[in-house]
């Protein structure tokens, strides 16, 4: 089992345009205010996510379902 197929490695998506522009509206921020994940991150890598695009993780702690939110940048 590679590390990125692992139970622990939580679920990554790349978000589309609309769903990101709504986001960026309902917390009323910029995109350059998302925490950032690097382009060579291996989820980045794993899903093809370009610079610029925006990455939902959903985890689970404790039993509680938490999602965050990604900027993919170069550096």
């Amino acid at each position: 089992m590679s590390k990125r197929e692992h139970d622990l490695v939580p679920t990554h998506r790349i978000m589309s345009r609309n769903e990101v522009n709504s986001l960026l509206a309902s917390l009323g921020i910029t995109l350059s205010n998302l925490p950032k994940i690097l382009v060579n991150d291996p989820q980045a890598k794993k899903l093809g996510a370009k610079a610029g695009d925006v990455l939902e993780i959903d985890r689970e702690d404790f039993g509680k379902a938490y999602t965050y939110y990604r900027l993919v940048v170069e550096r």
